[in-house]
């Protein structure tokens, strides 16, 4: 049996979706990576194990992408040498991960809910998994940053200040998630699951070619975008990630024609060969490591070619094929993450912002070796996470998918 392919039981609905039952898939041994696939009985739903995995990987790759500043600073935009090396290359690759995240939810969409939920109950599950958490969790820490004087809101009017208003700044900190790291994800993924049935208005265009212009549209239209800046404001960032979410309902339906093609090693390495080759184009020629993103101030032309976007892309039909093909070599730590992955999620932003406000990330020790740096305080971010979520877990039982979503 393929320890990869079959056998295992998908990690439950968070952000992303149940997978669904496991049937055959992928093989270990050498020969053919990807073996037909079977018919799936009516109602029940086929297990993609690179997706498990995939989502597992997703989790660890953002968890880091958002310890940069607690390592020391060396990987953000605003501290970059004037002459980069080879070693800045590497946060280009992690950072960004939100793209995974996006895929992926796109993907298990069109594998699980589209034709067999109602968008009530779609609604309606995704506000007790996702929605609640977010409140439960980002509510206090909301309100500790207005107490504290940490975070205001002035709202004018006809050239007016009114006098500052709790609630008009607990409503924005809400609405934008900018009280914790990563918080930005939940008010978009919102607007994303709202957005259901426009995308299975998409899923039933019958046309091939109108569901790539549709998705070539929204591509161009990121690529002229860029990312909201700061990440602060969901409706730009629901026109950024489109894209990618179309891109994993597409990949979905063509899954068995393109795997054949990126479990093959000369297709791997020339992917991740791509891959490396853009991010590197945007170190050195863009003297940038994290995303090109839009501010108020910003005007309305493209700020420089986002090769991040491009990236990402490439990265996603890489990973997909490599946890195909040799997913197995690690699969038992990923699917231990991917089952935790939307708790973990929820608390390693927190776990961030009281490291950083008990000891500020300039006053850390650091070895002065940035990858050194990043793989420490990411990996002790990660574990305390798991640690927390899985403390959760322990104590609340099933009712856990209600306080941190997993």
């Amino acid at each position: 049996m393929n320890p990869v392919g079959s056998g295992v039981r998908a990690a439950r609905e968070g952000v992303f979706e149940d997978a669904g039952a496991p049937v055959p898939g992928a093989r270990a041994s050498p020969g053919p990576a990807i073996a037909p696939a079977p018919a799936i009985a009516s109602g029940q739903r086929e297990h993609v194990a690179y997706i498990e995995l995939f989502r597992g990987l997703a989790i660890i790759l953002i968890v880091l992408g958002h310890c940069y500043t607690l390592a020391g600073g060396y990987f953000d935009d605003r501290n970059l040498p004037p002459v980069m090396s080879w070693q800045y290359v590497v946060p280009t690759l992690i950072d960004g991960g939100t793209s995974y995240f996006v895929f992926i939810s796109g993907f298990l969409y069109r594998q699980v809910f589209f034709g067999r939920i109602a968008y009530g109950d779609f609604l309606r599950k995704k506000a007790l998994y996702v929605g609640l958490p977010y409140l439960l969790l980002a509510s206090p820490v909301a309100l500790a940053e207005i107490v504290t004087g940490i975070f205001y809101v002035t709202a004018v009017k006809d050239g007016q200040p009114y006098p500052d208003s709790p609630f008009i700044e607990f409503v924005a900190l809400m609405a934008t998630g900018r009280m914790v790291t990563a918080y930005w994800y939940i008010p978009f993924a919102m607007l994303l699951f709202a957005a259901a049935p426009l995308f299975d208005r998409f899923i039933r265009l019958k046309s091939a070619w109108r569901r790539l212009a549709v998705l070539g549209a929204f591509l161009a239209l990121a690529l002229w975008l860029h990312r909201p800046a700061s990440n602060l404001d969901p409706v730009h960032s629901l026109l950024y990630f489109t894209n990618v979410y179309l891109f994993g309902l597409l990949f979905w339906e063509h899954r068995h024609r393109l795997m054949p093609l990126l479990v093959r090693p000369p297709v791997l390495l020339l992917l991740a060969g791509a891959a490396v080759s853009v991010a590197a184009a945007q170190v050195f020629l863009q003297h940038s490591v994290g995303n090109l993103e839009r501010g108020a101030g910003d005007g309305l032309w493209p700020l420089g070619f986002d090769y991040m976007l491009v990236q990402k892309y490439l990265a996603i039909l890489f990973l997909c094929g490599f946890l195909a093909r040799w997913g197995h070599l690690f699969a038992p730590p990923l699917r231990f993450m991917a089952r935790i992955s939307f708790g973990v999620y929820f608390i390693h932003g927190i776990i961030i912002a009281v490291l950083t406000r008990m000891a500020p990330a300039l006053s850390l020790p650091h070895s002065r070796n940035p990858i050194l740096d990043l793989a420490i305080y990411g990996g002790v971010v990660l574990l305390l996470s798991v640690a927390v979520t899985l403390g959760v877990k322990r104590a609340a039982g099933r009712r856990s998918r209600y306080i941190i979503g997993a």
